[in-house]
């Protein structure tokens, strides 16, 4: 073990180095690294952003040579601490012979930092295999059991100029919008935060905490909103689509919701096919994970994004892995 712990470098955000930056920004790389580089990029160009926060990466390297092989994000937002995402650095096999080592060795590299403490790690978030040799390992060096049933169990897609399916079904019977939202929009993406949150367990919000998030989408204009005024009555907002995670070539969509007042009317993949259009302007590459059983695949799919059957070449099936909640430290 000591020398696969060696393996192993730890940066915050002041000196992440180049080798890392390109590993990231690799286009081989730069989908899946968008759990980690947008919001690395942030903090590190901004020192002065969350003064006194957790930003930790750690980055395992082939023993003995500068192949960077996974890259571990221990870090939080505004809104909290995220779970613990690893990024596998193209080209790699990931069987678990061969990860067996690399998680082990971040497990203990965790453990040796000062001050902490092994409740943070509530969950991992990777590429199947990379998860549940992580989850294993930890659970094996903590004693902290994971939860079999994942957190969540996602297809990673993406859609690209070249895949969008510009145009759908138009609808002629509404009076719609579809926008940034504005500060005006604030009450109502709100409670459609929380609505939202609730579908998502453990990951709940209170309605401060939705307030909260809805004010930052909206201030950093990362959510749009497909605005309906019916018969005369007030305007509603019939669904939102949430984009964030945004660096040079590639822009998650991290959230999208419609009541059920609204739903089943094509409202939702109206809005996602305006915001891809519009975000492919300025990125090479739209990202989104959906749940394996979603019926939402087929929304998606009628997109444009890639990668949502798991027959599909290059599927991936991406794993949240969650800990014992009654000795981890998020709820």
């Amino acid at each position: 073990m000591p020398g696969m712990i060696s393996a192993v470098r730890r940066f915050d955000r002041a000196n992440i180095p180049e080798d890392v930056w390109d590993a990231l920004r690799d286009r081989d790389n730069a989908a899946r690294a968008n759990v980690i580089l947008p919001h690395a990029e942030k903090v590190s160009s901004h020192q002065e952003l969350l003064p006194g926060s957790e930003q930790l990466w750690l980055v395992y390297s082939e023993p003995a040579t500068s192949n960077i092989r996974y890259i571990l994000s221990c870090t939080e937002g505004p809104l909290g601490k995220y779970p613990l995402f690893i990024v596998p650095i193209a080209p790699i096999e990931l069987t678990p012979e061969l990860l067996q080592g690399p998680m082990e060795a971040f497990c203990e590299a965790l453990l040796n930092e000062a001050d902490f403490e092994r409740q943070r790690v509530f969950s991992v978030f990777s590429v199947e295999p990379v998860s549940k040799a992580f989850a294993s390992a930890w659970e094996k060096i903590t004693e902290i059991k994971r939860i079999d049933a994942p957190y969540y169990d996602a297809l990673f897609s993406i859609c690209t100029p070249e895949t969008l399916v510009r145009t759908g079904p138009q609808s002629t019977d509404e009076e719609i919008e579809l926008r940034l939202a504005v500060p005006q929009d604030a009450d109502k993406i709100s409670k459609l935060c929380e609505e939202f949150a609730n579908t998502s367990h453990p990951y709940f919000l209170t309605p401060e905490r939705a307030s909260e998030e809805a004010s930052l989408l909206i201030e950093n204009g990362q959510v749009w909103v497909y605005e309906i005024k019916e018969g005369g009555g007030e305007p509603d907002i019939a669904s939102i689509v949430a984009a964030t995670r945004q660096s040079d070539t590639a822009v998650a969509i991290t959230k999208v919701y419609t009541p059920n007042r609204w739903q089943r009317k094509g409202r939702a993949i109206r809005l996602v096919r305006r915001v891809c259009r519009e975000l492919l302007k300025t990125h090479e590459q739209v990202v989104l994970y959906v749940g394996a059983e979603n019926p939402a695949r087929k929304l998606y799919d009628r997109v444009g994004f890639q990668g949502l059957h798991e027959e599909s070449p290059g599927a991936e099936h991406w794993l949240e892995i969650g800990f014992d909640g009654a000795k981890v430290g998020h709820w």
